[in-house]
């Protein structure tokens, strides 16, 4: 028999105060959930976990094959519903915080996917260089869903060039069939 390798994804999503924006039927939050509720359909037998970010990180769900836990997060962490320290967008932080996650599984592949809308001032100054060398070394791929009409920062373009990931925007429907 042949064992199919796990791969463990750690969602890492933006609840700052810009996900409230308009999105289709709802919000750019909302939007980013119902991909992530779709993804979780196309990724079939991997370990998920989902990690709330603003200016400070929560690990909402450990990574676990069963992804009922996720599907039922959306209402707890809206952005409008956040605490107050929760407010901004520290990407670097969040990213490095889910590295934990990630490098406290032996086994497997290691992916964040990375759903935000904004810039980070945590990845200036050459920040966004050493946290993609962080998270290569530790064989981590990042792959980031742009959830604003806005261009992508060039940071995160960096730091998902130096994993081995891509950057898809919010447009792209074929983006989470290529992640």
């Amino acid at each position: 028999r042949s064992k199919r390798v796990l791969t463990n994804i750690e969602f890492c999503v933006d609840v700052s105060g810009s996900m409230t924006s308009p999105l289709g039927e709802g919000t750019r939050y909302d939007a980013s959930m119902k991909a992530i509720d779709e993804f979780l359909k196309i990724r079939q037998g991997d370990a998920f976990g989902l990690t709330f970010f603003g200016n400070n990180v929560i690990h909402w769900v450990p990574l676990t094959s069963d992804p009922s836990a996720i599907r039922c997060a959306p209402p707890f962490m809206k952005p409008e519903n956040v605490p107050y320290w929760m407010g901004g967008t520290m990407i670097g932080k969040a990213l490095l915080a889910c590295r934990e996650v990630l490098t406290s599984r032996e086994e497997g592949d290691r992916m964040i996917i990375l759903v935000s809308d904004g810039d980070s001032f945590d990845l200036s100054n050459g920040a966004d260089e050493e946290v993609a060398r962080t998270l290569k070394r530790d064989n981590i791929t990042v792959f980031s869903i742009h959830i604003s009409s806005g261009s992508t920062p060039p940071e995160i373009a960096t730091i998902t060039g130096m994993t081995g990931g891509e950057v898809f925007p919010v447009d792209d429907p074929q983006a989470l069939q290529a992640v």
